[in-house]
């Protein structure tokens, strides 16, 4: 148990280190602009309302029954804010006034919040491969695998709702499976609910594990869940009532100026979702191909509920994804990264069920999955959000104008410091490439290309510092014997 232990401890260091590295303290997420504008509109006035819309251009916002503007997206994330930035005040901080503030708090809030969440997340999937039958190697693998070779290295670096999500799935999943008592499945069913409140798209995911906990632990546990997740389940329906006149008119049917409706999802979308370029599930993260003979051999076994729930509930996360973005294009979108981010909630159960197939396989063929789902990652996460709907060409982009750094170091740090750089000139929309290659020969490119090299630098050592101190975590201690007297 103490090793045990000491590995969920590593894994948490590795992964908080490199989100914090990889940091990105940008504000440019429309969902983000409405989960920091909630949290501080709240604070600030003791309404539910927009106080700082008209400053992101009302985008993902909804209009209530009464007219006044909410977030179209859920509002459990702004909840969570919320105490953190009432904190602020109550400790005399200014009051968020203008673009600044919000992204001051965004900011704050990825170090204390959502980077600590994804890599607790990584944690708790080197449980749940263990109770799938993997040895320590798989646990690790599959743990680091998840943080660092799929978009949650991207999500632990900015604030989104899929971090503390995947942390809540995980949770409720290993509550629900793990150990028994009605206490336990009462807080399965609480932080399943929880999660649906975060991202409305996982409600499949407390029905599928109610059932689970229905026939092993039968109906008092059962119960127990039920109950645990009521009282979330009745504010939920409360607040759609309130706001949009019924607990099923959630606040994706009111945003402003759109007619939404889940329609027959289109071929093209799932096929995007799963291996397209516009998300590719398994285009980005090869190594989650391991997952699939694991569920086979998992479904013929004593595991066969958790292959159902993983299988299942990445099933209804495909329809329900497809079915939304169907009624806007032909093609997918809003992945915003180097993954899918609709299917996002279930990737940590299909990372722990590769552990168990990944540490039986040979170093090429190892290699030839963990590579690549590594290259991806690191692609993403430096690329930092991306606003367009094929991710890869904006990623590789990036990566060439800033020299592989990540967004702290190519574009936050000359933009605190005023020191232009190769990056930031390229990135202007009226500046091509054709016209930097014109500049480079000038007195005015040598001044980019020396910023640049500077930034270089400071990020490698930042890198190099944080490879030492990961490295040292994970060297092996020597054991001390006593002597014994012969």
């Amino acid at each position: 148990m103490s090793a045990i232990r000491a590995d969920a401890g590593r894994i948490f260091v590795t992964a908080l280190l490199v989100y914090v590295a990889f940091w990105n303290p940008w504000l440019q997420f429309s969902n983000t602009d409405n989960f920091v504008d909630g949290a501080v509109s709240l604070v600030d006035t003791g309404r539910w309302e927009l106080v700082h819309w008209r400053l992101y251009g009302g985008k993902d916002n909804a209009t209530a029954r009464d007219g006044r503007i909410v977030p179209g997206v859920p509002f459990g994330m702004s909840l969570v804010i919320a105490p953190a930035y009432a904190a602020w005040r109550l400790a005399g901080g200014a009051r968020v006034e203008g673009w600044t503030g919000l992204e001051t708090v965004n900011a704050v809030v990825i170090l204390l919040l959502c980077a600590p969440a994804m890599a607790l997340t990584a944690v708790q999937v080197a449980w749940l491969a263990g109770w799938l039958g993997a040895s320590r190697r798989g646990r690790v693998l599959a743990a680091l695998l998840f943080a660092l070779g799929t978009q949650a290295f991207q999500f632990g670096t900015m604030l989104t709702k899929e971090s503390l999500t995947a942390l809540a799935i995980t949770t409720a999943a290993r509550l629900a499976l793990g150990g028994g008592g009605a206490r336990r499945r009462a807080a399965a069913g609480t932080v399943a609910a929880a999660a649906v409140l975060l991202t409305h798209s996982v409600v499949p995911l407390p029905l599928l594990l109610g059932l689970i906990v229905l026939v092993r632990g039968g109906p008092r546990e059962a119960a127990a869940f039920a109950l645990g997740g009521a009282p979330l389940a009745l504010v939920l329906g409360t607040y759609d009532t309130w706001l949009f006149g019924a607990p099923w008119h959630t606040s994706y049917s009111a945003i402003t100026g759109l007619d939404t409706r889940f329609v027959m999802p289109k071929p093209a979308i799932v096929a995007d979702l799963l291996v397209g370029p516009r998300g590719g599930l398994f285009l980005y993260a090869p190594f989650l191909l391991a997952a699939l003979p694991a569920l086979v051999a998992a479904a013929r076994g004593a595991r066969r509920a958790e292959a159902a729930l993983t299988a299942t509930f990445l099933v209804a996360l495909v329809v329900i994804g497809a079915s939304w973005q169907s009624q806007f294009a032909d093609r997918a979108s809003w992945s915003h990264g180097l993954g899918a981010r609709y299917l996002f909630p279930a990737l940590p159960l299909l990372a722990a069920f590769t552990g168990a197939v990944l540490e039986q396989l040979g170093r090429r063929a190892l290699l030839a999955l963990v590579v690549p789902s590594l290259v991806c990652g690191y692609l993403g996460a430096q690329a930092g959000f991306a606003p367009v709907p094929n991710a890869l060409p904006y990623a590789l982009k990036t990566f060439v104008s800033g020299t592989g750094m990540g967004v702290l170091f190519k574009e936050a740090l000359p933009a605190w410091t005023g020191l232009e750089t190769l990056h930031t000139v390229v990135a202007r929309p009226e500046v091509s490439a054709r016209d930097l290659l014109a500049r480079l020969p000038t007195p005015e490119g040598l001044t980019l290309t020396l910023h640049q090299v500077l930034f270089f630098l400071l990020n490698a050592l930042m890198l190099l510092g944080i490879s030492r101190l990961i490295a040292r975590v994970w060297r092996p201690r020597a054991v001390e014997v006593a002597a014994c007297a012969s």
